[in-house]
């Protein structure tokens, strides 16, 4: 599997205000798999917004949980730290 870290550091660096404002009013943001591709999920009006999502990487649910957890490390080397998607709702309901 060819690593995301290009492509994802481009998006974190393009991204990162958004990023940062989600983190802010959440305590961080939300990182999924989404149709073979990996999605950063944070916050705009106290609605889920999808910040970005990267190219495809895998059909393959265990390299693409490895994307996920090299997006989590990318995003947290930035000081913005990834939440569960329980804490996430839990945010989203207390806006």
């Amino acid at each position: 599997m060819p690593s995301i870290k290009t492509e994802a550091v481009k998006l974190i660096k393009n991204h990162l205000k958004e990023l940062n404002q989600s983190a802010e009013v959440l305590g961080g943001v939300f990182i999924t798999g989404m149709d073979g591709a990996v999605a950063v999920i944070g916050v705009e009006s106290s609605k889920k917004k999808i910040i970005f999502r990267t190219g495809f990487v895998s059909d393959n649910v265990n390299q693409l949980l490895d994307a996920q957890v090299e997006m989590q490390d990318l995003l947290e080397d930035e000081g913005i730290e990834a939440i569960s998607e329980h804490d996430f709702n839990i945010a989203i309901s207390e806006l």
